[in-house]
């Protein structure tokens, strides 16, 4: 059975009004305990409206969520226990900041829960320690850190209440390589550790077919591709259609195919392309393109 599985979710905005706007419409998918799924699609496209159901901020006009066997609006008056399970990361999460000190702001979620003494501290430092948060950082306030320091103490705040699902929207927004690079390694750490689930919203393609086994493509508030990373860029024309493209090194390969037909590879990462183009030409293959 499906860890997490969404049912024909519908959220429509301004109901009965002049204004009202159906946000999503009729989605489904499921995913299992260690999937990572990415989310993309345009500005519009219902990406936030979805995530944000996820967790229980937003109450579906109809449709259901079932995470662990159970819809997570069986008792609404015990919602707030689903936030425990499913964690959800905003964009820029470090303007939400406010506490003295590193250490409270990445405890008060583990707090809010329960948690006290040991069992509160080993939470705080295991999550600042995946974090890469140092723990001479613990005692500062975090509007002394650096947008990168911050941007990691604020996901660690999310991780310290050890959610069995983390949602996290364009979470390396803004960020330098190595920055990306730390954020995605301690997301990856995490779904190893938890056997987690984790669901990736970006505009990234490259990051999307990086780090996501599988991937949801949003148009106009409905599913218009969900699958398997490689089969759902594997529909180039199809995504081009909606306005969407695919990883740079996948499209490059598409057009080298269109000259070379014998090329059957279509790369999601530049490693994957230079492994196939090793390959290729220890067997002989032509290098000119």
């Amino acid at each position: 059975m499906s860890y997490l599985t969404v049912n024909n979710l519908t959220h429509t905005y301004g109901e009965g009004t002049p204004s009202r706007k159906v946000a999503i419409n009729d989605i489904s998918f499921s995913l299992e305990k260690g999937d990572v799924l990415g989310v993309i699609g345009h500005t519009g496209s219902g990406k936030s409206t979805l995530v944000t159901h996820l967790n229980g901020l937003m109450k579906p006009t109809s449709g259901s969520i079932i995470l662990d066997g159970k819809d997570i609006w069986e008792k609404p008056k015990e919602i707030k226990n689903i936030r425990s399970k499913v964690g959800l990361v905003f964009q820029y999460p470090e303007y939400q900041l406010f506490e003295e000190t590193v250490y409270k702001d990445i405890a008060f979620g583990p707090e809010n829960l329960g948690l006290v003494g040991t069992e509160l501290d080993r939470s705080v430092r295991s999550a600042a320690a995946l974090m890469k948060v140092q723990d001479e950082l613990l005692d500062k306030s975090p509007f002394e850190l650096s947008g990168g320091e911050k941007r990691r103490v604020a996901i660690a705040g999310v991780l310290a209440m050890n959610p069995d699902v983390v949602v996290f929207d364009e979470p390396t927004a803004g960020l330098d390589p190595i920055g990306r690079e730390t954020i995605f390694s301690a997301i990856a750490d995490y779904r190893k550790k938890n056997n987690a689930t984790i669901i990736i919203v970006s505009h990234s393609m490259e990051d999307i077919a990086a780090v996501c086994n599988k991937v949801l493509v949003l148009n106009g508030g409905k599913v218009a591709y969900f699958g398997d990373t490689r089969t759902v860029f594997s529909n180039v024309s199809g995504l081009a259609e909606i306005g969407l493209g695919v990883p740079m090194i996948t499209s490059l390969f598409e057009k080298i195919k269109a000259k070379h037909p014998d090329l059957d590879c279509s790369p999601l990462t530049v490693d994957e392309a230079l492994s196939f183009l090793l390959s290729y030409l220890g067997k002989g293959g032509r290098a000119d393109a």
